[in-house]
C-alpha cells in the first residue's frame, strides 16, 4: 500500500461495480467512477518550514440512465449503505430531468475492455522526509543565488507528491482501474530595485521524481525571470511582430484545441465552424494527440465513458483532421466518440518551418514584443476575438532592450493562427500541452499614447 493512499485498486473496482449492479436491479443502465487521491506538500523559506500539508480525498460518482433520462450523484463513502443511498439519489434525480435522445451509455462494442494501458505510475520516494530534503535543497540554492545579487530575495521552495487511483465500471461489464503518480517542484524568487519589485517562479511537474528539472535549474530560471522584469515600462501603441514564450504560447494551443471540441462545435460557440478538412492555421503547423505516451501528464487508456483515444493528427499542414468528441457530442454531430469525454490527451504543436532555440527566435523576431506573462484577458470562443493584458520584453535587432508592462495585446484567433511564422525548439510542457515559443507576424499592441 502506498504511503499516500488508504485504498487499493480492488477497493475502487468493487465500489464502482456494486453501484452499477444496484442500479441495474432498479432497472437502470449505469456508469460508476471511483477516485482516490493522496497529496503531500512542503514549502520552505530561509531554512524554515512554512507549510507542511497532507490530504486525501475519495469519491464515488454514479450516472444512471432510465427511460431516456439521466441522474447523477456522488458520495465520499464506499460502504454498502452509502452506495445504496447513492443509487437512490441518482434514480430520484433522473425522474426530474427532461429526456435526452442523445444520452445513454456508448455502444458496448466501443468500450476499451482491453487494450493499451500507458504507464502512469512511477515508483518514487514520496515520504515527508524526501519532500523536506528536496525543498530544503532548493531553498539553500536560492539563498546562494540571492546572496550573489543584492536585487534578489528568496521566495518559497515547494515539493509536492500526489498518488491517485481511478476505477470505472459500466452496465456493459466494463471494469478497469488505473494508478497514477505526480511529482512537482517549484521555486519562487523576488527581485527589487529603485524602480519597484517583482516576483517570478519556475516549476517542474512529472510523474516520476527522476524526470523533474534539477533544483538549481528551477531556482536560476526563477531568478532570471524576476531580474528580467525589473525596470519594466510601457511602449507606444503600434502593430508589430509578437513572440510568445513557451509558457504563454500554451494558451494559443489551448484556444485552438478548445475550438475543436464537440460541444463547442454543436453549440456553435467556436471560431472554427465545420473545420474538418479546412485549413485553419499556417500550412507548416502540425498538432498531434497521443493518449499512450509513457508517463505523459495527460495519458490514459480510456476516458470517463470507457472509450480509448488514439494517437492521431489533429492538425496536419494547417488542415483540421480531428475533433475532440465524447459519445454525447458525437451523437449530436452524427459522429462517433473519439475517446475525449474528458478533453484532450497529450498535445504537441510542431512546425516544418525553420525555428531554433530562444536566442534564434529573438533574432527571427527582430524588432517586436515578447510575451512572458498574462495579466488578464480572454478569448471570445464564438468570434475568436483575443485580448490580453501582458508583461513582456521589448526587442530590437534580436536583442532585449527593456521589460514591458501596462500593455494590451489584441488579435483574432483565425488571423493569429494563420500568422504564425515559426515555432521554437525551446519546447516546454504544461499538463496536456507541449510547444515551443510561437512567433506571429503582426498583432496590435495597445500602450501609451
Amino acid at each position: 500500500m502506498s504511503a499516500l493512499l488508504t485504498q487499493d485498486e480492488a477497493d475502487l473496482r468493487d465500489a464502482a461495480t456494486r453501484a452499477v449492479e444496484i442500479a441495474a436491479r432498479r432497472g437502470a443502465s449505469a456508469r460508476a467512477s471511483a477516485h482516490h487521491e493522496g497529496i503531500a506538500r512542503i514549502a520552505v523559506r530561509h531554512g524554515e518550514v512554512e507549510t507542511a500539508e497532507r490530504s486525501g480525498t475519495q469519491v464515488l460518482g454514479l450516472t444512471v440512465f432510465h427511460q431516456g433520462r439521466r441522474g447523477v450523484a456522488s458520495t465520499a463513502s464506499f460502504d454498502p449503505a452509502a452506495i445504496e443511498r447513492l443509487v437512490d439519489e441518482a434514480m430520484m434525480i433522473a425522474q426530474h430531468v427532461q429526456p435526452d435522445p442523445d444520452g445513454g451509455l456508448p455502444p458496448a462494442h466501443s468500450l476499451a475492455y482491453t487494450g493499451i494501458s500507458p504507464l502512469l505510475y512511477a515508483e518514487s520516494p514520496r515520504d515527508p522526509d524526501t519532500l523536506l530534503t528536496a525543498a530544503m535543497l532548493a531553498d539553500r540554492i536560492a539563498s546562494e543565488v540571492a546572496g550573489a545579487d543584492p536585487r534578489l530575495r528568496v521566495g518559497e521552495s515547494v515539493a509536492v507528491a500526489t498518488e491517485g487511483l481511478w476505477a470505472l465500471a459500466t452496465s456493459d461489464g466494463f471494469c478497469r482501474s488505473i494508478r497514477r503518480s505526480n511529482d512537482g517542484r517549484w521555486s519562487v524568487m523576488l527581485a527589487q530595485d529603485g524602480g519597484g519589485s517583482t516576483s517570478a517562479f519556475c516549476q517542474s511537474q512529472e510523474r516520476s521524481v527522476d524526470a523533474l528539472a534539477l533544483p538549481e535549474q528551477l531556482v536560476r530560471t526563477a531568478a532570471d525571470r524576476a531580474r528580467a522584469a525589473l525596470g519594466a515600462r510601457a511602449i507606444a501603441s503600434r502593430r508589430c511582430p509578437v513572440l510568445f514564450a513557451p509558457r504563454t504560447a500554451m494558451s494559443l494551443v489551448s484556444d485552438l484545441a478548445g475550438a475543436l471540441t464537440g460541444i463547442a462545435q454543436f453549440r456553435g460557440m467556436t471560431f472554427l465552424r465545420a473545420p474538418l478538412g479546412q485549413r485553419v492555421a499556417a500550412s507548416h503547423l502540425n498538432l498531434t494527440e497521443d493518449p499512450f505516451e509513457p508517463l505523459g501528464l495527460a495519458s490514459g487508456p480510456f476516458d470517463s465513458e470507457g472509450i480509448a483515444g488514439s494517437a492521431r493528427p489533429i492538425l496536419r499542414d494547417g488542415v483540421v483532421e480531428g475533433l475532440f468528441l465524447s459519445s454525447v457530442s458525437g451523437r449530436k454531430l452524427g459522429m462517433a466518440s473519439t475517446g475525449n469525454a474528458d478533453g484532450f490527451y497529450n498535445l504537441r504543436l510542431t512546425s516544418s518551418a525553420p525555428g531554433g532555440d530562444w536566442p534564434a527566435m529573438l533574432r527571427m523576431l527582430g524588432t517586436g514584443l515578447v510575451v512572458t506573462e498574462f495579466q488578464g484577458g480572454k478569448t471570445d470562443p464564438a468570434s475568436g476575438n483575443w485580448t490580453q493584458a501582458i508583461k513582456g520584453l521589448w526587442v530590437e535587432g534580436g536583442e532585449v532592450v527593456h521589460p514591458v508592462t501596462d500593455v494590451t495585446l489584441a488579435g483574432q484567433m483565425p488571423a493569429m493562427l494563420n500568422g504564425i511564422r515559426a515555432v521554437g525548439d525551446d519546447v516546454e510542457r504544461q499538463g496536456a500541452l507541449r510547444t515551443g515559443s510561437i512567433l506571429i507576424d503582426e498583432m496590435q499592441v495597445g500602450g501609451k499614447a
